[in-house]
């Protein structure tokens, strides 16, 4: 019994090992190029701009890629009073963000990827102004900072996608 499962799952090994015709590192290459050839639109606005420049930063903006897609975002901010526990209110507030983003191939003009990503964040209670604008402030940094890895790791996936057709 244990030979007969040591030999299947062998089999599936070499099987699922062989599913792929391309190395590790040709993936990662095409993937850094692929990633490079992205021309990111500077979105509107203070959480705009740190969404903006963390993407730059994930994406490998640095090196030096001639552009082949251009991926163009929005994003918008909710807000809502939170949690009411058993009849007791609550100052808690959460924030939702949402990015919509579209990536475009520049040569035919024809949409590659439109998605959607979303993130939300809880604020705690603090008593004075000043501290409940800084937790939104905050917050607002985290989210953009998280949403930015998400539409990249988005972008992987399609990317991975491409590579592997």
């Amino acid at each position: 019994m244990s030979l007969r499962n040591t030999i299947i799952s062998l089999v599936c090994a070499l099987m699922l090992g062989g599913c792929t015709s391309l190395s590790q590192q040709q993936v990662d290459t095409a993937m850094i190029d692929n990633l490079a050839s992205v021309e990111i639109v500077t979105v509107a606005g203070r959480d705009g701009q740190i969404y903006s420049r963390n993407l730059r930063q994930a994406m490998f903006s640095s090196y030096a890629a001639e552009p082949r897609y251009r991926l163009s975002s929005s994003i918008s901010i909710g807000s809502t009073e939170a949690f009411a526990v058993r009849g007791v209110s609550s100052d808690f507030k959460k924030m939702t963000m949402t990015v919509s983003f579209t990536l475009t191939d520049i040569n035919t003009n024809e949409v590659a990827i439109k998605n959607t990503v979303t993130a939300s964040a809880t604020l705690g209670t603090v008593s004075s102004t000043y501290g409940i604008e800084q937790s939104k402030l905050q917050a607002k940094r985290r989210l953009a900072t998280l949403l930015a890895e998400r539409v990249r790791r988005r972008l992987q996936l399609y990317f991975l996608s491409i590579a592997q057709t």
